[in-house]
């Protein structure tokens, strides 16, 4: 397999991984209460199973109300799953290994796929003597 280094950016195998995916989905699920896993998967398969094949989906009002008044609360969530992977990556990796797969290049991510670049107060320090580059 290699070392850390060689291998922290995502692949297009680990992308079309099913088996991948539903191991990250049932950590996310540890999070949820257990009386409420199931209402949370059903709940999201419905969301999917309603914009399967459409590429281009219309403007859906109640749809963005009902984000809109849960916004709040999905923030913090999301917040608390960033803790929770980067705890899990910290306590299991050393912290060079760690380093370098929570600050590496994610070329499957969105926007810049650098995780520094959206921590505009620590980036600079953060960035300053990490080498995400396994090659050197």
């Amino acid at each position: 397999m290699g070392k850390i280094a060689e291998r922290i950016s995502e692949t297009e195998y680990d992308i079309e991984n099913v088996e991948a995916w539903a191991i990250v989905i049932e950590h996310v699920l540890v999070n949820v209460p257990m009386r409420k896993r199931l209402a949370v998967l059903a709940l999201a398969s419905e969301k999917q199973r309603r914009i399967q094949g459409y590429v281009l989906r219309s403007f859906n009002v109640e749809e963005a109300a009902h984000i809109t008044q849960h916004l709040n609360s999905v923030i913090r969530l999301k917040s608390l799953l960033v803790q929770f992977f980067v705890r899990s990556i910290s306590n299991n990796h050393s912290p060079k290994d760690a380093a370098a797969i929570l600050y590496g290049q994610h070329p499957y991510g969105h926007g810049s796929g650098e995780l520094l670049d959206y921590l505009p107060e620590k980036g600079p320090f953060l960035r300053k003597g990490l080498n995400t580059n396994p090659n050197g």
